[in-house]
């Protein structure tokens, strides 16, 4: 692969990089989630052209419910989430990051997950969507406590955006890193560190 690679660029031909975007939700700047993400990034770096893109610094308003996006397949409220959604429809590999709070996402990835409901009108009820057999999509979510459903109402809730935003359930990988309590636990644990470059590495061969 490398070496067909070499070859286009020595020939002049481009080579399309894939687009991965990363998303970290939490509201807290390089807590444990934050810092999982940072390290799987460092890990897949050279194979994407990776965008991240910090929630917490994106202004807009939570679904309304209005059901305006059932009929266009747009969200009727125009401001700063709708082109990170294109983008999470549009990107080859969606990762996103997200603290257990309450025994799920924190409160700013369920808003956006919320906002992605003119993606799942576009799928399901419009039938506009293309699907792309190849887009994958990775979930890392940290939580204090390590009893064994710790993540059982996280996952789900993720599912749902990966599966609007074109990811197969086969092409989405979960990261889940219990016993993560304090803010720089993540920096001190060797096993949590080696699921994520264990999870990097996986998704380095399938790129």
């Amino acid at each position: 692969r490398f070496r067909l690679s070499y070859m286009l660029r020595r020939r002049k031909i481009p080579v399309m990089e894939k687009h991965l975007l990363a998303v970290s939700t939490s509201p807290r700047s390089k807590g444990n989630s934050d810092s999982a993400l940072d390290l799987f990034l460092e890990a897949v770096g050279d194979a994407f052209t990776v965008e991240k893109v910090t929630l917490k610094s994106v202004p807009f308003s939570p679904c309304r419910g209005c059901g305006f996006c059932e009929k266009e397949g747009q969200c009727i409220q125009k401001d700063a989430f709708l082109p990170l959604m294109e983008k999470m429809l549009s990107c080859d590999v969606l990762v996103m990051a997200s603290p257990v709070y309450a025994l799920s996402v924190c409160a700013q990835a369920k808003t956006a997950i919320d906002r992605c409901q003119a993606l799942w009108a576009r799928k399901y009820l419009l039938k506009t969507t293309v699907a792309v057999p190849e887009k994958r999509g990775v979930f890392i979510a940290t939580a204090g406590q390590t009893y064994p459903d710790v993540f059982d109402h996280t996952v789900p809730v993720a599912r749902f955006l990966f599966d609007v935003s074109g990811v197969r359930t086969k092409n989405m990988q979960s990261i889940l890193l219990p016993g993560l309590d304090k803010k720089t636990d993540f920096a001190q644990s060797a096993s949590s560190q080696a699921a994520v470059l264990s999870a990097a590495e996986e998704l380095h061969r399938a790129a």
